[in-house]
């Protein structure tokens, strides 16, 4: 299971804590709920609190569907992103960066089998 699909399952849960009616989440709702939280790249701190302002802001009835969540998501990530002092927001890229190296370095090595970048990428 994907962190995607982590952050969904949890989601789901926290939304039918919310409303005792709400449906069990069965698979397919996690997967089509977990689709629509990477297309934006979610932290699941943002989703969660997504579920709880749309609970507070739409009250009695409310039938969230994955894209009022995310919209609601990103909207936590935005107002949190500018509200972030200088400092947290070069940390925050340095960490983004820091996992981008990662990535690569990981591809690097799955297609060559050399972790140091530009060993063996000639044999590739």
């Amino acid at each position: 299971m994907s962190d995607y699909h982590q952050t969904a399952a949890r989601a789901l849960a926290l939304c039918a804590a919310h409303d005792p009616w709400f449906p069990q989440a069965n698979r397919a709702t996690v997967e089509a709920w977990a689709d629509q939280i990477a297309e934006y790249q979610l932290d699941e701190r943002d989703v969660l609190q997504g579920v709880r302002i749309a609970y507070r802001d739409n009250g009695s009835g409310f039938r969230p569907l994955p894209a009022d969540i995310v919209q609601k998501a990103r909207q936590v990530r935005r107002d949190r992103t500018e509200r972030e002092s200088e400092a947290e927001r070069r940390a925050r890229e340095d960490r983004r960066d820091a996992e981008l190296d990662r990535r690569a370095l990981a591809q690097i090595t799955s297609r060559t089998g050399s972790t140091v970048p530009g060993k063996g990428l000639a044999d590739a």
